[in-house]
């Protein structure tokens, strides 16, 4: 850690010089970032900042109390750490002015008491200063060297991330701006995950073609210093944007059209021309084939593309995809065949990601459109669905149409009284047992009440399950398979995730 003067006093090559503070005690945790001496009335212009200043007062001979308060002032005004004024050589005691205008300037001001060569002081701190930023350097160079031999060996995001990890021993998760969780590394899951993300050991941003694009935190565990955990976590977070702007070979101006397309879509002012344009960009709905809007987080640009066309390719069928800002927008043609447009085009995105082994990424599928000229609200619905937390990488927008709603007219206070009225027992209880009992209530509503269903997407065993539900409804008071009480508690359920 960086040294600070108030550690710095507690040397002992300081405490034989019987230092006393005089002024400045709650600047004390100032980082001292070298020792010097100097006995130049002149001292301040060439001073930097950071320094703790030794003297003996010797170029202050002479002089009057209103110099020797703009010889401090000036001190001050660089930023040093401190100054100590060795007693007996050239002041018998510490001149009165000193001690005042540095209380005014809240300058720390340490009076030494006996007499210690100032060289043992500047030799023994500024070695370990040296030593310091050394290993700080070392540090940065290692982390560097390991995830730029990632990069080059051809790994993504995820082995980005897992190098980063190492570097730093702690969890590693990545968010993006919207707050969807993107990836992560050295948890079990996405629940584990948020829980690394609210007990962050520190986070910083991570930038995308010149903005924010979201944030890597490091979770808690790591035996690094709080600035060397930072300076790890930095260099893996730029390690990450190279990874994702690894996009292979520039866009065709038939991508770009695309692109162009789908950005007018969403924004819901191409509508007129759209399936010109798409005729134009090499793309046509087959007759009779409906269109299902995509969204998904482009960690890799290459990898969400490949996603889509593998989903169309299963489906036997065309699609149109594109980068658009931060995402990869598109829709799958559905065959008529499928009477389930959405369920057909889940479950070919859920398998194109397992085929492919892109984990990493997160997906969102929105309603049906009867044509291009339709599509704008189904993008715009998959686009607002990525930024909701779910434990699955695909997830349809009918099944979040509930968190979708309360999230366009979301009012904390009110959602605040929902929760509430309809299940602050089950708040109260998890907050005190470290228990889930409103997460395994939700997602028994969202199954239907179904045990079976409950327990596998819980990953409980039925018996761990009916305990559970018998302390939810024990602790509510009454039973939650009601049909009058089912929307209330779902309401609640649903409001308390989003609060969280």
């Amino acid at each position: 850690m960086p040294l600070t003067l108030r550690e710095l006093l507690a040397f002992d090559v300081l405490r034989e010089a019987r230092p006393r503070v005089l002024a400045g005690d709650a600047s004390l945790d100032r980082v001292v970032r070298w020792v010097h001496s100097s006995e130049i009335y002149e001292i301040g212009p060439l001073l930097t900042g950071g320094e703790l200043l030794l003297t003996t007062g010797l170029g202050l001979a002479g002089t009057d109390a209103g110099a020797r308060r703009h010889y401090l002032r000036e001190i001050a005004q660089r930023g040093v750490a401190g100054v100590a004024l060795e007693l007996g050589r050239t002041f018998p005691e510490t001149p009165r002015e000193l001690v005042e205008e540095a209380r005014r300037q809240e300058l720390p001001f340490i009076a030494l008491y006996a007499v210690v060569p100032f060289i043992r002081i500047i030799e023994h701190v500024n070695t370990l200063i040296v030593d310091y930023a050394g290993r700080r350097l070392r540090l940065g160079d290692r982390a560097t060297r390991a995830l730029n031999e990632t990069l080059i060996a051809g790994a993504g995001v995820a082995g980005v991330l897992a190098t980063g990890a190492e570097v730093i021993g702690a969890p590693l998760v990545l968010v993006a701006a919207s707050g969807a969780l993107v990836a992560a590394h050295g948890v079990a899951g996405d629940r584990e995950a948020w829980r690394a993300v609210e007990h962050a050991g520190c986070e910083t941003p991570v930038t995308l073609h010149g903005g924010p694009w979201g944030r890597l935190v490091a979770g808690p565990g790591s035996a690094l210093p709080g600035e060397d955990l930072m300076i790890a976590l930095e260099r893996t977070a730029v390690a990450l944007a190279l990874a994702m702007l690894r996009t292979g070979s520039p866009p065709s101006e038939r991508d770009q059209q695309v692109s162009a397309l789908l950005r007018d879509l969403i924004e819901g002012t191409a509508e007129a021309d759209a399936a010109v344009r798409a005729m134009m960009a090499g793309f046509q709905l087959p007759p009779g084939h409906v269109l299902v809007g995509v969204a998904a987080e482009a960690v890799e640009t290459a990898a969400a593309l490949a996603v889509v066309d593998r989903a169309a390719h299963i489906l036997h069928t065309s699609a149109i995809r594109g980068r658009v800002s931060r995402l990869v927008l598109g829709a799958l043609a559905v065959p008529p065949s499928l009477t389930d447009t959405v369920g057909a085009a889940a479950q070919a995105l859920e398998e194109a990601l397992r085929r492919l082994s892109a984990t990493q990424l997160r997906v969102a599928v929105g309603p049906p459109a009867a044509d291009l000229a339709d599509l704008g609200p189904s993008l715009r619905d998959a686009r607002a669905a990525l930024g909701l937390r779910r434990a699955t990488p695909v997830v349809t927008t009918r099944a979040l149409a509930l968190d979708l709603e309360l999230t366009r007219h979301f009012d904390p206070s009110h959602a605040a009284d929902l929760v509430r009225r309809a299940i602050s027992p089950l708040v109260d209880w998890d907050r005190t047992h470290r228990t889930d009992l409103v997460t395994t209530l939700e997602t028994f509503l969202l199954h239907g009440c179904s045990p079976t269903r409950t327990a596998a997407a819980l990953h409980l065993g039925r018996q761990s399950f009916y305990q559970r539900l018998h302390r939810i409804e024990t602790l509510l008071g009454h039973p939650v398979t009601d049909p009058t009480v089912h929307t209330a508690l779902l309401l609640a359920t649903t409001a308390h995730r989003l609060l969280r």
